[in-house]
């Protein structure tokens, strides 16, 4: 099993000049080492892993360690931590970018990275801003929160199901969700206290959640869609013909419809009966990996071979996007009429609403790469 893994660790690396690279998401790799091997065989390379990312992007860590406090770093210098695995407008409309070197602040009119984080694990996999205006950040070997008023970070990855941490959320009350490879758990923003624990689901990871507007929470796992119910930590719904399918994004519509994407398709499951009931057939094959809708009916679709636009009506695409910082998109977020389009090599944003001269092709505009 380890020499399995070792290779798949092999074939997922790109060489880029002097520098090794990972072809693979944080969470794509997982998910096939899931898919190939036993657990204490992912703990084992964990390590490893860990060793090699640290050795491909190093960072300046401008944590006090000694008082556990952080220390923001103001810079106008763009280095090459551009592979964008998350990110956040926060409720001061400030915009924030998670990658895998550490946490970044971007002015979004000069793509200039104002702000940066670094936190003790720099590969950051989830953000998360609490009713306090905390921050949750989830990263490859733990949780940390962060208190924007003294800087202090904290790290909670004791209490979890896992330390390898995929996806995050908060419900109606408030509490914090926190996704890993080994199941879900429900703390406390203000202590980190464990409420709940989750290691039945079916997939065992939780690859990405998304709250609908009856307040269920609904995750991705390795093997399906399931919903759940936040209050008492119940599993209410298995959803059939996604089961067995890794889903690894999912977006809500306004009006409860929910879309689920694979690696193989976009799905749209009936939230009242918790069914598939369509797909999106013109993407059928590619793999999906960063879903997001908007009050128009339309949903944007990022795959390992770019972004496109598809009315949710009969299924069609309507316009393909060009000029993104890279192909491989890996996570989407519509705000103020704005998508911002996480990728590969940097972060990209387009006009929610295209004109008509921008059907069938759109062009985004690169707000922050390495190249810049």
């Amino acid at each position: 099993m380890v020499v399995m893994m070792l290779a798949l660790y092999e074939e997922g690396k790109m060489q880029v000049g002097k520098k090794t690279k990972l072809r693979y998401t944080p969470r794509q790799f997982w998910q096939a080492i899931a898919t190939t091997s036993l657990t204490s065989c992912v703990m084992f390379l964990s390590t490893a892993l860990n060793s090699s990312l640290a050795e491909s992007f190093a960072y300046p860590i401008v944590t006090d360690q000694s008082q556990n406090h952080l220390k923001i770093a103001r810079t106008n210098a763009i280095d090459d931590g551009s592979r964008i695995s998350a990110t956040l407008i926060d409720s001061r409309d400030r915009l924030w970018i998670g990658t895998w070197q550490g946490l970044k602040q971007i002015d979004p009119r000069t793509g200039t990275a104002i702000a940066n984080v670094s936190l003790p694990n720099s590969t950051v996999t989830a953000i998360l801003e609490d009713r306090r205006g905390y921050f949750w950040i989830g990263t490859t070997s733990g949780l940390y929160q962060i208190q924007p008023s003294s800087g202090k970070i904290e790290n909670f990855v004791i209490q979890l199901a896992s330390s390898r941490i995929l996806s995050l959320g908060m419900d109606r009350a408030g509490f914090i969700w926190v996704g890993t490879d080994q199941g879900l758990t429900r703390i406390s923003p203000y202590n980190g206290e464990t409420y709940a624990k989750m290691h039945n689901l079916q997939g065992t990871a939780a690859n990405v959640m998304q709250f609908d507007g009856a307040g269920n929470l609904w995750v991705g796992t390795l093997s399906g869609l399931v919903k759940i119910d936040p209050g008492t930590a119940k599993i209410l719904a298995r959803v059939p013909f996604v089961s067995g399918q890794i889903v690894q994004a999912i977006a809500i519509e306004p009006s409860g419809k929910i879309w689920a994407g694979t690696p193989r398709n976009v799905i749209e499951i009936n939230p009242k009966t918790n069914k598939a009931i369509a797909r999106i057939n013109d993407v059928t094959g590619r793999d999906i990996l960063a879903l997001a809708t908007d009050k128009n009916g339309e949903l944007w679709i990022g795959t390992s071979e770019g972004l496109v636009l598809a009315n949710t009506y009969n299924g069609a695409i309507k316009a393909r996007v060009y000029n993104l910082p890279s192909n491989l998109v890996l996570n989407l977020l519509i705000r103020d009429r704005q998508v911002w389009i996480g990728t590969e090599s940097g972060l990209g944003k387009i006009n929610a609403a295209l004109k008509k001269t921008e059907i069938p092709n759109a062009n985004a505009a690169v707000v922050y790469s390495a190249e810049r």
